[in-house]
C-alpha cells in the first residue's frame, strides 16, 4: 500500500492539516492517510501540549467521516521522546509492505536535518512536502534542504495551532478554522481555557 504519514502535535487539528492531508492523497495517489499524533514531541518540551488522549481524540473525531484518513496512537503508545526514525521503522516492522510517504509542511521540512537520525529517516520514508502557507524557497530556507523530496501544492491556508489555542482560550469562535468535532471536543474538555 502506499501509505502517507502525517505526523503532528494536533493542538489543536485544524482545517489546514485536513487538506495537506487531502491534497497529498490526491496528488500522490495514496492508499490512505494515517494522522499520527505525537506523543512526546520532543521539539516543543519548552512549553505545554495537550494530554496525548484529547489530542487523538480531537484527530479521530475530525476524520471519521472520511474513508482514506486514519488515526494511529502509534507515536502515543510508545514511551519517551517522539522521534519520527521510530515512528517509520515501527510502521515498516508492522506493515513491511507499505510504501511510506512522510507529510509535512513546508515549515517542517526545512528542519528536518535536525531530527534524530534524520539521514537514515530520509532514506527510508518518501519525503513530502506541502506548501501551506510559506512562500517560495527563497523565504523558507527550501534550497538549502540536504535530500530529496516530493512537493505537493495545496491551497494556502493561514492558520496555525498556536492562532487556535489563543482563540480557544479567549472564546473566539473558531468555525471553519477547525472541523466542529474539534471545536465542540476542545470545549466540552476545556482543553485551552
Amino acid at each position: 500500500m502506499r501509505v502517507g504519514i502525517l505526523g503532528g502535535t494536533f493542538d489543536p487539528i485544524h482545517i489546514g492539516h485536513l487538506v495537506a492531508a487531502s491534497e497529498a492523497h490526491t496528488a500522490l495517489k495514496l492508499d490512505k492517510v494515517v494522522f499520527m499524533p505525537a506523543g512526546s514531541p520532543w521539539q516543543k518540551t519548552d512549553r505545554s501540549i495537550t494530554e496525548a488522549a484529547h489530542r487523538f481524540a480531537m484527530v479521530e473525531r475530525s476524520i471519521a467521516n472520511d474513508l482514506r484518513f486514519e488515526v494511529s496512537d502509534l507515536d502515543i503508545r510508545r514511551a519517551g521522546p517522539t522521534y519520527s526514525i521510530d515512528t517509520v521503522l515501527e510502521w515498516q516492522q508492522a506493515h513491511p509492505d507499505d510504501e511510506i510517504f512522510w507529510i509535512v509542511g513546508a515549515d517542517a521540512l526545512v528542519g528536518i536535518s535536525t531530527w534524530h537520525r534524520w539521514q537514515e529517516f530520509v532514506t527510508l520514508a518518501r519525503i513530502v512536502s506541502v506548501d501551506r502557507a510559506f512562500g517560495t524557497a527563497e523565504h523558507t530556507g527550501l534550497e538549502e534542504v540536504p535530500f530529496d523530496y516530493t512537493t505537493v501544492h495545496m491551497p494556502q491556508v493561514r492558520i496555525s495551532a498556536t492562532q487556535l489555542r489563543s482563540r480557544l482560550a479567549e472564546g473566539v469562535n473558531c468555525q471553519y478554522l477547525m472541523p466542529d468535532a474539534a471545536i465542540d471536543f476542545a470545549i466540552t474538555h476545556r482543553l485551552y481555557a
